[in-house]
């Protein structure tokens, strides 16, 4: 029997904390979010797609050639316990992704992914690290964007 979790706050700023090293670029940081043999893959995918240092490492390098920025947003966080004192969760969210090729630098285009996370949690040296992230990618958006620059700072935004 699987039961709600009242997660404790290190556990649910895992999720930020994931978030925060995809948008820096920060390999070193993703890869301690995730217990020693802790891997990423797709939602329904057999196969890890990233474990490991190097994996991790992959995966940021692969961000960084595919998107000139991301900005991950972390919504609704739910945890369940079972029986045997696995702790799972699911986490959505929205990722905006910068697509490269622009016109110039005041022409965007965004590329969000609606998201769902499906993540396995573990104790590790008493850290709470995600044993396993499944990534379930629901729909994506395409849209126009512009960035925000000091001049706009002060000023009636509804022009922009």
């Amino acid at each position: 029997m699987v039961m709600p979790f009242d997660a404790p706050q290190p556990l649910r700023d895992l999720a930020h904390r994931y978030a925060l090293a995809v948008d820096s670029r920060d390999a070193v940081m993703l890869s301690g979010l995730f217990t020693r043999d802790g891997i990423m893959r797709g939602k329904g995918q057999a196969e890890a797609r990233y474990a490991g240092a190097e994996g991790f490492a992959r995966m940021i390098a692969e961000v960084d050639a595919s998107f000139g920025a991301t900005m991950h947003n972390v919504f609704n966080q739910t945890y369940e316990q079972a029986a045997d004192g696995t702790v799972t969760g699911h986490v959505t969210g929205i990722a905006s992704h910068v697509l490269p090729g622009g016109e110039g630098p005041q022409d965007l285009t965004l590329l969000d992914f609606a998201m769902r996370y499906h993540d396995r949690y573990a104790l590790e040296c008493g850290v709470w690290k995600f044993a396993e992230r499944q990534l379930e990618v629901v729909w994506v958006e395409r849209r126009k964007a512009a960035p925000f620059g000091p001049a706009m700072l002060g000023r009636e935004l509804s022009g922009f």
